[in-house]
């Protein structure tokens, strides 16, 4: 008998308006959605939750996302194949998004339809 698809994404965001909306987004699109508001955070929820897809800031409070990157594959090898969907205002996301090997890039801001779509993407690749 096969497994239900994992639909589950985490959404790593420090800023609550930008958290909020995306989730309540992605939910909307019947995904099971649960956030994160720094990288500690994030690191605890990604190593109990097994997210399907990771949304991913890389400015947070604590640590930025590359080094929760690092410390999530670090600790789970298989973390490598979940698809990263950085969402960024910064600069150089395309460059880190290229290094941690992430499936999709959007910058800030960004259409809300257009993320949803990357992250259902990510979550059936």
């Amino acid at each position: 008998m096969q497994g239900r698809l994992n639909r589950r994404v985490l959404v790593i965001e420090d800023d609550n308006d930008i958290r909020r909306l995306i989730t309540e987004s992605l939910r909307s699109a019947g995904l099971d959605v649960v956030a994160a508001v720094d990288a500690s955070q994030a690191l605890r929820t990604a190593l109990a939750r097994k997210p399907a897809a990771v949304v991913l800031d890389i400015g947070l409070p604590d640590y930025d996302g590359t080094q929760f990157v690092a410390r999530w594959r670090e600790r789970r090898p298989d973390a490598g194949d979940v698809p990263i969907v950085i969402v960024s205002g910064r600069a150089d996301r395309r460059e880190i998004a290229s290094l941690l090997g992430a499936a999709y890039v959007c910058g800030k801001p960004f259409i809300v339809d257009e993320l949803v779509d990357q992250v259902e993407r990510a979550v059936l690749h």
